[in-house]
């Protein structure tokens, strides 16, 4: 098939501007707090190439010629570069939804608040639709403070202790636990079986088993002018977190998180496919049921790439999980 694109800036298809000019389209979807990114490279021989304006909108489709094309997003121009002798130029851009407005410092106080009422809150400051996982919507603080920092990198943070992501895409800010297995909507959905067939290449790592079998977290009890200590996990080695929380329940989630991120992080695969997956995205689930037995099972998507090139139009991807207890390579 005859792999195809359409690019659109501020709702006008460049698409014939750019012509046999194109010589790379990579759209990189990524985990948590890093935004979406879009690198277009094009042949700019003549340095006659008219570059979008820094702020355009583009609205990109892959897709082949045969079976037609599938919009993968909307991006801002926030860079354009060009080197030579041989002349080329990249103009690049972060997702659309990542808005200025949640991006820019602030300082505020929240009280008396659960998860889903900041979600909520920050989501419509910024035009977007929260979603919020089912297993962290409930989650309760009486005070954070909200300190310089932007609405995104605050989300991110308290989200972290509760081994959760919280990113804008596709018009929502969403924020789920990992491997939960939500889109962007917030609707479950099957892990993506990914057959030997369907792959080019694949590399995997298994470092040793077991980074910690503990995590120790501190709390200030302030009733009784103490520090007091949580723990998850039992036995060594243990991993004493940093932070000294303001709760015995912010301690205990933190240290559950992090227990859960270090068994989670202890086996990562790598793929190139054969062909083009547009239905994966960072924080999807996929299934690989017959690469060898110690690689069998489902893995938590971390980052995703979709590249056309003169090479064709593929998809590759990086992964993690817990490798499961008797399970071997």
């Amino acid at each position: 098939m005859t792999p195809a694109f359409r690019i659109e800036a501020d709702g006008t298809d460049i698409g014939a501007t750019i012509g046999d000019r194109l010589l790379a389209i990579t759209l990189a979807d990524e985990e948590g707090m890093k935004a979406d990114r879009v690198d277009i490279e094009v042949d700019d021989r003549d340095s006659r190439l008219e570059l979008p304006q820094h702020g355009a909108r583009l609205d990109i489709a892959l897709g082949f010629r045969e079976t037609g094309l599938i919009p993968m997003g909307s991006w801002t121009v926030d860079m354009t570069s060009g080197e030579g002798p041989a002349q080329t130029v990249r103009i690049a851009g972060h997702a659309a939804d990542m808005a200025a407005t949640i991006r820019a410092p602030r300082s505020r106080a929240w009280e008396d608040v659960t998860l889903a009422d900041i979600v909520h809150s920050i989501a419509a400051d910024a035009g977007l639709t929260p979603v919020v996982g089912d297993s962290i919507a409930d989650t309760a603080w009486s005070y954070l403070a909200q300190r310089a920092e932007s609405d995104l990198h605050f989300l991110t943070r308290i989200c972290r202790p509760l081994d959760a992501t919280a990113k804008p895409v596709a018009g929502t800010l969403t924020a789920l636990r990992r491997g939960e297995g939500k889109n962007a909507v917030g609707d479950d959905i099957p892990a993506a079986p990914i057959l030997r067939a369907g792959l080019s290449s694949w590399r995997w790592t298994f470092p040793d088993r077991g980074t910690y079998a503990s995590v120790l977290a501190r709390w200030q009890d302030l009733a009784a002018g103490q520090t007091r200590t949580v723990v998850a996990g039992d036995g060594e080695p243990q991993l004493e977190l940093r932070p000294t929380y303001d709760s015995e329940a912010e301690a205990a989630r933190a240290a559950q998180a992090a227990l859960d991120r270090a068994a989670r992080g202890n086996a990562q695969l790598t793929l190139q496919l054969a062909g083009f997956a547009p239905a994966l995205f960072a924080g999807g689930v996929i299934e690989t049921p017959d690469l060898r037995p110690g690689l069998t099972g489902q893995w938590y998507l971390t980052r995703v790439e979709h590249r056309l090139d003169a090479g064709g139009l593929r998809t590759s991807c990086d992964a993690e999980r817990q490798r499961p207890e008797g399970e071997t390579t």
